[in-house]
């Protein structure tokens, strides 16, 4: 069963999605929203994980390209091919969680890792790390600040190839790979001395 949080935020993620269409709908829609049950709502979770398999998912089984920069055991890192600004990351998690309240802990922390990582490397004053709902499902930007504030709701635009892969060049987090200790060839004494057999008795 749902938790009355639950059934709030999923309310709230509802409601964001309706605030671009006009606005007798949007209002028919907040209505509707406004009186679904919790059951109406658990029916529409499992109606959302039995159904096609969303573009997060694709991404994260390589079934589509992606401009990947960094992964850790939860999540998934990739440039938004629509960025806020230069280097904008969505961090995507490896299980499909609808909820913000359900994300892993190491889903943020690979978030706020890729956050420090853009200023050091794009020279961003700051970052703001937001969650979203994007195709039914919890993901969270990372979106470098440069001159001026920047929402999700911030203008657009379409990040060209070369952009994407000058970044990926400029951004890629290494694998660092442990150093092996080299084996040191020990000298084997070879002794100058005859092997003598025991002489056998007819």
């Amino acid at each position: 069963m749902l938790t009355p949080e639950q059934i709030e935020e999923l309310k709230e993620q509802l409601s964001e999605q309706i605030q671009h269409i006009p606005q007798e709908q949007r209002e028919a829609a907040q209505q509707q929203i406004n009186s679904m049950s919790a059951e109406a709502l658990e029916a529409m979770l499992k109606q959302q994980k039995t159904s096609q398999k969303s573009v997060m998912r694709m991404i994260i089984d390589d079934e589509i390209p992606s401009h990947k920069l960094d992964e850790n055991k939860e999540a998934l890192a990739v440039l938004d091919i629509k960025p806020v600004s230069k280097g904008h990351i969505l961090v995507i998690p490896k299980q499909k969680t609808i909820l913000t309240s359900a994300l892993h802990p190491q889903v943020l922390t690979l978030a706020r890792k890729l956050a420090r990582h853009l200023v050091r490397k794009l020279k961003a004053k700051n970052t703001e790390i937001q969650t979203e709902n994007k195709f039914g499902e919890q993901v969270i930007n990372v979106i470098p600040v440069y001159d001026k504030p920047v929402t999700l709701n911030s203008h657009r635009y379409d990040a060209s190839e070369k952009e994407l892969s000058g970044l990926i060049a400029l951004l890629r987090v290494k694998k660092r790979k442990m150093p092996q200790k080299k084996k040191q060839a020990t000298a084997v004494p070879i002794q100058n001395s005859l092997i003598r057999l025991k002489r056998r008795i007819p």
